[in-house]
């Protein structure tokens, strides 16, 4: 049996599950690692990571097995400890595959349990925990991990020059912005991309590329402990299709998102006159992932106090750049009238002059982004995000 770490948890030379009841667990599978360093064997591999995480968490316990290891983290409450696993998971992706190509890489850990450790019998031995239905298959995984790499070849129809930045989405009532959703851009400096010429069979891929982007913030956010969210936008019709719902659902598992009180999923591209019924079962496939979640109100014209609740936090419209003023207070009364039967945030996309933004603020919208807001700018990258929030305040208590 492998030799467990110095500060494992140990009752008469073997580990103690009992006596860890209650912590979080984070399970670590360096699969991918192995996969794209071949040169690094097993053994090399747990060395470096011991090292490292040691000096990152001492405080932590770690326990090793053949394809990763769990972190068990004792330092702090378990509704406290996601931060934790965060800074390890982001060290590690540095220290494997550099700066610029960890934030393009899906987090190495999801959210485990300790009765997965197994007995003290087999602890230290026991092989990745992840059921199969779960894990993604070895032949899609570098293309379904890495998924941003895989767009910026170019070798995609729509996604020549594809880039992803936050756009501020403000606070009517508070006038600041500490909400950023994830956007796709070209150009530079960075302006927002429609993705209509895009092909629909890499949509998946996008999503999937922007919730990570957005993981990636949301640990700096933790880190810095500012109070802020990230938004990741996924389309409908990715939920909708089996693939696309693997997909998505498997990377939210991956990264332990129904912890992450910093991100937002916002599912977008519903198309008109869909049923109430059948946008609340893709909220509730959402929310069993994540704690936060927008959804687009499919028109103006939606019957959703009929339809019952669709269990969303918040809802949202997206205002065409050629709506006229009764076409856009229409809007408006139509997305408050929802949100408030909803007991939901109200939040106005692409509020495009001042007018516009006087009849959305007037008709009571919460949140709003758009170019009548900052001119409607667009961060780059995450430590523009980080910036701005700390020059506004946004640090937590």
């Amino acid at each position: 049996m492998p030799v467990p770490s110095e500060n494992v948890c140990v009752v008469d030379g073997e580990f103690d599950v009992a006596a860890l009841a209650g912590k979080a667990v984070y399970w670590f599978d360096l699969g991918l690692v192995l996969h794209r360093r071949g040169q690094v064997g097993p053994a090399r591999l747990r060395l470096m990571c011991e090292q490292h995480v040691m000096r990152l968490v001492p405080d932590e316990l770690v326990l090793f097995q053949p394809a990763g290891f769990y972190l068990v983290v004792r330092s702090c409450a378990a509704a406290s400890a996601l931060p934790v696993a965060q800074t390890v998971n982001g060290a590690l992706l540095k220290l494997f595959f550099g700066t610029e190509a960890a934030e393009k890489i899906a987090p190495l850990f999801r959210v485990a349990q300790i009765a997965e450790i197994g007995g003290r019998e087999n602890a230290g031995t026991a092989t990745s925990p992840a059921p199969a239905a779960e894990r993604v298959p070895d032949s899609a995984a570098p293309s379904e991990t890495d998924p941003l790499a895989d767009l910026a070849v170019g070798s995609h129809a729509g996604c020549d020059g594809l880039r992803l930045g936050f756009l501020p989405v403000y606070d009517l009532r508070r006038g600041t912005a500490s909400t950023f959703l994830c956007t796709p851009t070209r150009g530079a400096p960075a302006e927002p991309a429609t993705l209509d010429g895009i092909d629909p069979r890499v949509r998946p891929s996008l999503d999937v590329a922007m919730l990570e982007r957005c993981l990636l913030l949301t640990r700096e956010i933790a880190a810095r402990r500012l109070t802020a969210a990230a938004v990741a936008p996924v389309s409908f019709e990715t939920l909708a299709s089996p693939r696309g719902r693997r997909l998505y659902q498997s990377a939210l598992r991956r990264a332990g998102a129904v912890e992450n009180p910093f991100l937002v999923v916002k599912i977008e591209d519903v198309p008109p006159g869909t049923p109430a019924a059948r946008l609340a079962e893709i909220v509730a496939m959402v929310r069993a992932h994540a704690r936060r979640v927008f959804a687009q109100l499919p028109s103006a014209q939606a019957r959703l106090i009929e339809g019952g609740r669709l269990g969303a936090t918040g809802l949202f419209a997206k205002f065409p750049d050629e709506s006229g003023p009764a076409a856009i207070a229409a809007l408006a009364k139509s997305l408050i009238r929802s949100a408030e039967a909803q007991h939901a945030f109200a939040y106005a996309e692409n509020v495009h002059d001042a007018l516009a933004l006087g009849l959305v603020r007037r008709a009571g919208v919460r949140l709003a982004s758009g170019r009548a807001l900052g001119g409607g700018q667009v961060h780059a990258a995450a430590p523009d995000v980080l910036l701005s929030l700390e020059k506004a305040g946004a640090r937590a208590a």
